[in-house]
């Protein structure tokens, strides 16, 4: 849902979310199914529950323009597929799976084959977590080890309660799990948006300048001019970079006078020394909290 925009897609935007969201599932294919056969055969009081209001979603939440009009008010580009969560494909679909394994009671054999057959309906239009097989996680947390070894590095290197990095994008995107006191020179939103050439007006694109030139290296490889990306690293108080080992800007990093931490399985990790480091605190709330019991 980051690389698509209202502005970018028009009228193409709803039914790209519409895509994105059902996946590899046609669930959703199964729900309109239902809802005609309910509109031709269903009783009135199906009509009520599960027609009229689909009436009304049609016309609101999958009207191609009801995107353009709300994005003329604010932003829903990153938030209108919460809007789909409100279809109740979960209802409709169980609700009609029970009326019909149960239509003959009289029959058990019939019922157990039909509550066989629906199963299988189910399992098929859908898609399967484990499909590529069962992957143990590697810690407790459910991270990949390398999280723990990289958040374990940056602590052991600096004398900041909570330093700021800037990271590839994978890493980028755990870390902040596990480790939140490693504060981040950029949030996910943010750094989506890059990797997606969101459109950004003036105002954006000024407030974001320093970050975009750490992205520009760290994420899209480019080698900017040394002294406006040292620029970025002191005035966002980045004082670690984390890439790949593969990652071909690790050459350019050392040139600006990053100096290596260490490695871990993929990662390498390297250090910048602020000019002016900025030893920030957040406001701590535990008392309070503990005061709650």
């Amino acid at each position: 849902m980051q690389y698509i925009s209202v502005a970018g897609d028009g009228l193409l935007y709803l039914f790209k979310c519409i895509s994105l969201y059902n996946g590899s599932s046609f669930y959703l294919l199964l729900y309109v199914f239902l809802l005609i056969f309910t509109a031709l055969k269903g009783s009135r009081e199906w009509k009520r529950i599960f027609l009229y209001p689909s009436i009304v979603l049609l016309f609101t939440v999958y009207n191609p323009l009801f995107p353009l009009v709300i994005d003329r008010i604010f932003d829903i580009n990153k938030e209108y597929y919460r809007f789909l969560w409100i279809t109740p494909i979960y209802a409709l679909l169980p609700a009609a799976a029970a009326v019909y394994i149960t239509k003959d009671r009289n029959s058990r054999g019939r019922m157990a084959v039909v509550f066989a057959g629906v199963l299988l309906l189910f399992a098929g239009l859908g898609s399967f977590t484990y499909a590529n097989g069962y992957h143990p996680r590697q810690n407790v947390y459910k991270i990949p080890d390398e999280v723990i070894a990289v958040s374990r590095m940056i602590r052991n290197n600096t004398d900041m309660k909570f330093p700021v990095a800037i990271m590839d994008r994978d890493m980028h995107m755990e870390i902040r799990q596990y480790d939140p006191s490693i504060l981040l020179a950029c949030d996910r939103t943010q750094y989506l948006d890059f990797l997606g050439d969101a459109y950004e007006d003036a105002l954006t694109a000024e407030k974001n300048e320093y970050v975009n030139r750490l992205l520009s290296v760290v994420a899209k490889y480019e080698k900017i001019d040394e002294d406006s990306f040292k620029e970025a690293l002191d005035r966002t108080n980045t004082q670690f970079v984390v890439v790949e080992k593969t990652s071909p800007v690790i050459r350019y990093l050392t040139d600006c006078g990053l100096n290596y931490v260490g490695t871990t399985g993929g990662r390498v990790i390297l250090k910048y020394d602020l000019k002016e480091p900025q030893y920030l605190d957040l406001a701590d709330y535990s008392g309070i909290w503990e005061e709650q019991f």
